[in-house]
């Protein structure tokens, strides 16, 4: 792991860059050298500094294992080799951002995710996941392999006295803030749904009660149309009576008259 320690004269960035790609070129790629023998150069070097790769235990022979049976189980565990903290640990000790349920009727989901790591609390790193983007993407590097890109990065980190702990534990903490900003727009969403449901259904059955009210009402009204139209129809059949009857009564006396009185529509 590089040295945390800030160094007395501290290179710049782009000097480190620099001298990486010079160091590149020298190295040549990670094609296999011949003779069988490990390749890489200076390249080999310092991946040999930055990543540390612990053996594994070579496995007995079959024929040796035949000759002494099953294998005998060993007295004590080989001490394990330290391999600094755990990723999720970086960030343990630290409070769980929380966010407050917006006041406002602004849309929440297209807050500026800048916003919402100052509301978190994210503070300012000495080397944020932004910065080491920025590293990574160096037009000296940038079309390097990846293995490259790592070595110039953590000797870029090295010469500041930055551990690459630092920019992974800036990433952690941003993941929790957009986790807790998403889980209260989730609660939020849920208690609208809680709170809305109820007041629909009440709705639902105030319309409900309305549109019975008004259909009765409606009702009402066609059946005194309805009415109306049988007494119109009942008398105009009693009175088209009481005129023949009329009529017929005065008939003898109009020697020859036409008859005033009228029966039915006529």
């Amino acid at each position: 792991m590089p040295n945390q320690k800030q160094p007395s004269q501290p290179r710049s960035t782009k000097d480190i860059l620099r001298e990486m790609e010079t160091m590149a070129r020298e190295s040549g790629s990670d094609s296999p050298a011949p003779s069988g023998k490990s390749s890489g150069g200076g390249l080999k070097s310092l991946l040999d500094f930055f990543v540390k790769v612990v053996p594994e235990e070579p496995e007995e022979a079959p024929e040796k294992m035949k000759d002494e049976g099953e294998p005998k189980p060993k007295s004590a565990a080989a001490p394990s080799t330290p391999i600094g903290p755990r990723v999720g640990d970086l960030v343990a000790g630290e409070p769980a951002p929380k966010f407050p349920v917006p006041q406002t009727d602004a849309d929440p989901s297209k807050k500026p995710f800048d916003e919402i790591y100052k509301e978190a609390g994210i503070t300012a790193s000495s080397c944020s996941a932004d910065d080491l983007a920025t590293l990574m993407e160096n037009p000296t590097v940038a079309g390097q392999p990846m293995s490259v890109k790592i070595i110039a990065v953590n000797l870029a980190l090295s010469a500041k006295g930055i551990g690459h702990d630092a920019p992974i534990a800036d990433a952690v903490r941003r993941d929790r803030a957009l986790d807790a900003f998403q889980a209260m727009l989730i609660d939020r969403a849920s208690a609208a749904e809680q709170r809305n449901l109820a007041r629909i259904q009440q709705l639902t059955q105030e319309t409900e009660e309305y549109l019975k009210r008004k259909q009765a009402e409606m009702d009402a009204l066609r059946s005194e149309i309805a009415e109306a139209k049988r007494q119109s129809l009942d008398f105009s059949v009693r009175r088209e009576a009481e005129e023949k009857r009329l009529a017929d009564l005065i008939a003898p006396f109009l020697e020859g008259k036409p008859n005033p009185v009228t029966v039915g529509s006529g």
